[in-house]
C-alpha cells in the first residue's frame, strides 16, 4: 500500500482535531464541576449549619426527624457526595489530583454520619460507584 503525503496530511490533521477536542471537552467538564461546586458552596453559605460539625454529627439521632434543618441537610450531603463521585470520575479516581482540586478527606469526614447512616437504608450501597465507595471508606477509617 502506497501512503501519499496528502493521506499522511489528513491522519495527522484528522488526529491533531480529535486530541484538541478532547482537550475542550475536559475542559468544559473541569468548567461545568467547578461551576457545581460553587453552587454547593453557595447553599452552605446561605445555610452555614449544614456544614458545621456540631450539626452533622447530630444526624443519625435526627435522621427521621421532619425538621426542616435535616430534610435539608440529607438533600445537601446528597448533592456533595454526587459531587464528589463525578469529581473522582473526572480525575480517574487519581487522589494527587483529586486532592490538589478539592480537600476532599474533610469534607467527607464533615459528613460521615450521614453517608454511614443513610435515612434510606442501603442508600449509598446501591447509589454509589464500587470506586468510589472503596476511597469515601479509605477516608473514613
Amino acid at each position: 500500500m502506497d501512503i501519499t503525503s496528502a493521506t499522511i496530511a489528513t491522519l495527522i490533521s484528522s488526529s491533531v482535531a480529535t486530541i484538541v477536542t478532547l482537550l475542550i471537552n475536559r475542559e468544559n467538564a473541569l468548567r461545568t464541576l467547578n461551576t457545581q461546586l460553587d453552587d454547593i458552596l453557595k447553599i452552605g453559605i446561605e445555610y452555614p449549619y449544614l456544614e458545621n460539625l456540631k450539626f452533622t454529627e447530630t444526624w443519625n439521632k435526627n435522621k427521621d426527624s421532619l425538621d426542616d434543618k435535616y430534610v435539608r441537610y440529607e438533600n445537601y450531603c446528597t448533592l456533595v457526595f454526587n459531587y464528589m463521585e463525578r469529581l473522582c470520575s473526572h480525575y480517574k479516581y487519581n487522589q494527587n489530583k483529586i486532592e490538589s482540586h478539592l480537600n476532599l478527606k474533610d469534607w467527607i469526614r464533615t459528613h460521615k454520619q450521614c453517608w454511614e447512616n443513610p435515612s434510606t437504608p442501603f442508600e449509598n450501597v446501591d447509589s454509589y460507584d464500587e470506586q468510589f465507595k472503596k476511597l469515601i471508606e479509605k477516608y473514613l477509617k
